[in-house]
């Protein structure tokens, strides 16, 4: 064997950077590493590793610890930062996510103080697939539009088509299927001028687009072309087998998609056996038994991949075993645990946000008969709006064939009922919102209202619950305002003398609200006590009063509100994630005001006419559009509750006059000066109350006050 010279070596290394590691890997290992100085040795066991992670041979793991220990007491950042890369590569690489992007971080934070950008995105990329894989999305795509960010100034084309490539596996895997189109759309004009492994990786993904999106054809059109270009490289290789069974499983082939993925399953075992190709596999092959209908052996296969993605926390693949396991249940007759496990599915798919996989399980959900008919109306209408959203073409005509006759309308909705709950809605997005809302409010579903203060959420919730045909109250709960010591009296109610101070009998909030609507304002500020109860009587659909020894069945529909950031409150260990994923069954978020601009008119119109503006007067038509603009072109931060309390600030202050209202705005400052002052005077400067009283935030008010100068008994 011989020696190198560091030259020799940073040759090898160039290999590596090129992606040439067969070749780097015969020249490395024909060196005899006992015979180089001891910094050069590791750097050859560093390059030697590299290369056999660049080929699939991922028995390196002891090697680069042993690296990392070396470099951890040289004055060498840059090949510490190496080592930890090439340690966190390997850990990825075996499944290991948790402990590899505690790693990547670390070598990220060495190369950044070294300020080698080359390598800060390089390690950008592998954190991007660490934290897709366990379902932090936004995470991963922020990384690698960084990377992408890196490349443009460094001036490397060849890895911006990568990080675009890579960028489009996020986005087809969680289903925004036009996203990842786009992408691929910026890097196929330069396919063929590109590494044989971007090729590979292109011609894969894109053929497992045409797929998804029903072209069949082409798709193994494209995937065969990856057959040569992935012979070098071990997972590669297994990667084309699990994309070639999924195609097949689209296809209804599902005798080939078992062939292809036993297949790929056999090579991914040699590779790495608890790795996300693994699991992914072996779940892909649980769905080609169910077509089949070998019930046991879908079961088996889901159990063996749910053991893997468990260990790698791949949530994806946990949520899709446990729709193999709802559809197993549904085949043996077993509702009840069909139905969980389908819940448990479903509620990861979207806390994750993986939008092709939930609307596939609301799909197979609403279709397996397990269902009352308001309940698969509204799952039905869920998938249907994601399908139709990407043109996924498969689904959409079935959908739509079930919900020909499921729409049937319920006799409230029929009625002239003078309490019938108005939602404005004149833009495009807010009329799909609200007849998703009406398509789902017949069933027994939670409904999760998100967006900001002064939205609309509570009206929404009063629509929902006037379109569910429920004769039973709508009960309204300020999360925020039960202490913890009432929580049970008051949530449960009580009989006289459960407690010092119980001098009658008492039903509480959830039996007020049964056989109606139970409305969870801001949950986002409920404490956990108040979460703790919220969820047993979730799971139960039972309470016990105070002093009472016997539980009573209630029923209730939940629609739950917040305008808080919900997944933060989780991170932070402010709210419980058993709760969220229970209540998140039907997702709704509602936009701001601003961006709505269609909206404004109708909404102008509607509260003027509250406000008793007769439009039967035929007003000038040039004016009230003078108005409209005036109040479309403001911010808005308090929404649409914040439009209302102007438009009528101004009707009184107009004298009823749709010109007069314009000559207000037009000067005004000077109004809204005067009325915050006016606000205030009769609040005694009660902030939170003048911040009520003209439907804005108390930051709002304390800004205005602060920019007029003002001061209590002082108004000039």
């Amino acid at each position: 064997m011989k020696c190198a010279t560091t030259r020799e070596l940073l040759s090898a290394a160039k290999l590596n950077r090129d992606r040439e590691f067969a070749k780097a890997l015969a020249y490395l290992e024909a060196v005899d590493s006992a015979r180089l100085p001891v910094e050069e040795k590791w750097f050859c066991d560093l390059l030697r590793c590299e290369a056999r992670l660049g080929l699939g041979d991922y028995d390196v793991g002891n090697i680069l610890q042993g690296a990392i220990q070396y470099y951890k007491k040289s004055s060498n950042n840059e090949l510490f930062a190496k080592a930890k890369f090439l340690y966190g590569w390997y850990l990825v690489s075996v499944g290991r996510h948790f402990e590899a992007h505690e790693v990547l971080l670390e070598s990220y934070l060495n190369y950044k103080r070294c300020d080698n950008l080359d390598a800060v995105q390089r390690v950008l990329n592998y954190l991007a697939l660490v934290q897709f894989q366990t379902g932090a999305v936004e995470d991963a795509l922020k990384n690698l539009q960084r990377c992408i960010d890196i490349n443009v100034e460094l001036g490397n084309p060849d890895n911006v088509a990568t990080l675009q490539r890579n960028m489009a596996v996020v986005q087809l895997r969680i289903g925004t299927f036009y996203d990842a189109l786009q992408q691929l759309k910026r890097i196929e004009g330069d396919v063929a001028g590109q590494s044989e492994n971007n090729q590979y990786h292109y011609y894969l993904v894109r053929g497992m687009l045409a797929a998804l999106l029903g072209d069949v054809a082409l798709a193994h059109e494209l995937i065969a072309r990856t057959v040569e270009l992935s012979s070098e490289f071990k997972r590669e290789k297994a990667h084309y087998f699990e994309y070639v069974g999924w195609i097949h499983i689209l296809d209804g082939k599902f005798r080939d998609a078992e062939k292809a993925l036993k297949g790929g399953i056999e090579l991914s075992l040699k590779i790495a056996p608890e790795s996300a190709l693994v699991s992914q596999s072996k779940r892909l092959l649980a769905d080609a038994y169910l077509g089949q209908e070998k019930h046991d052996l879908a079961e088996k296969a889901a159990r063996e991949a749910l053991k893997v993605a468990g260990k790698i926390n791949e949530r994806a693949e946990i949520a899709a075993c446990y729709r193999v396991f709802a559809r197993v249940e549904q085949s043996r007759g077993d509702k009840v645990k069909a139905c969980d496990w389908f819940a448990k599915a479903m509620s990861i798919f979207s806390a994750i946000n993986s939008r092709y996989e939930l609307a596939l399980t609301r799909y197979l959900a609403a279709m397996s008969g397990l269902y009352d008919n308001g309940e698969r109306l509204a799952l039905l209408c869920m998938a249907r709006e994601y399908f139709k959203s990407e043109n996924v073409a498969r689904y959409p005509r079935r959908v739509d064939r079930e919900l020909a006759v499921l729409r049937i309308p319920t006799s409230r909705i029929e009625s002239s009922d003078k309490d019938r709950p108005v939602f404005i809605a004149a833009d495009r997005g807010m009329k799909s919102l609200v007849k998703l809302a009406e398509n789902i409010a017949r069933s027994d579903l939670t409904v999760f209202l998100t967006g900001p203060t002064g939205s609309g959420k509570d009206q929404l919730a009063r629509y929902i619950h006037y379109y569910s045909g429920r004769e039973g109250k709508f009960v309204t709960v300020n999360c925020a305002a039960i202490p913890d010591s009432m929580v049970e009296a008051e949530l449960f109610g009580y009989r006289k003398g459960a407690f010092t101070g119980a001098e009658h009998s008492r039903a509480g909030l959830f039996e007020e609200a049964d056989g109606g609507t139970f409305y969870l304002n801001e949950l986002a500020d409920s404490s956990r006590e108040f979460q703790a109860k919220l969820l047993e009587v979730i799971e139960t659909k039972a309470i016990r009063p105070l002093g009472v020894n016997v539980t009573k069945r209630i029923d209730i529909r939940i629609i739950a509100s917040t305008n808080h950031d919900l997944k933060q409150r989780l991170r932070d260990g402010r709210f419980r994630p058993d709760l969220y994923h229970r209540l998140h069954e039907i997702p709704i978020n509602l936009p701001p005001l601003s961006e709505r601009y269609d909206d404004i008119v109708h909404l102008v119109r509607h509260f003027l006419a509250q406000c008793g503006y007769d439009f039967d007067a035929k007003p000038d038509r040039t004016v009230f559009d003078r108005l409209c603009h005036l109040l479309a072109d403001r911010g808005w931060p308090g929404n649409v509750r914040e439009l209302k309390a102007e438009v009528c600030r101004l009707y009184l202050l107009g004298d009823g006059s749709i010109g007069g209202m314009v000559e207000c705005l037009t000067s005004d400052k000077m109004t809204e000066r005067e009325a915050l002052i006016r606000v205030l005077e009769e609040t005694e400067w009660n902030r939170s109350a003048a911040a009520r009283h003209l439907g804005v935030s108390e930051g709002t008010i304390r800004n205005r006050i602060r920019k007029y100068g003002l001061k209590p008994g002082r108004r000039s």
